[in-house]
Order: C-alpha cells, then sequence, then structure tokens
C-alpha cells in the first residue's frame, strides 16, 4: 500500500506532492492549526457548534 499524496492546494496554484501523514490527509507543511485547510475545517466546526446551540435553545 502507497501513502496518499497531501494534494492541498499551493501558493503557486497547482497541489501538493508531499506524502500526508499517516492516519490524515495532508503532509506536515498543510496540516497546521493555521493553514488553510485547518482554518476551514475550524470555521465548520464552529458553524456546526452553533447550530446545535441555536437547535438546544429552541
Amino acid at each position: 500500500m502507497t501513502q496518499p499524496l497531501c494534494g492541498a492546494p499551493t501558493k503557486s496554484g497547482k497541489r501538493c506532492q508531499n506524502k500526508a501523514v499517516i492516519g490524515t490527509s495532508r503532509c506536515s507543511r498543510h496540516q497546521g492549526s493555521w493553514s488553510a485547510y485547518a482554518v476551514e475545517q475550524r470555521k465548520k466546526k464552529e458553524a456546526e457548534a452553533k447550530m446545535k446551540k441555536i437547535r438546544k435553545k429552541r
């Protein structure tokens, strides 16, 4: 089994060709807490949590 590639978009507009960290879909460079991918995931989780909180209040 081969290790998957990161595939995150780079500044040049191409896809990252580094190998992904085992257990994740991104390489160590694009997995960080302030990478575009991580920020997008965090915003998605926060939006879901906010919706759950709104639903719970009703």
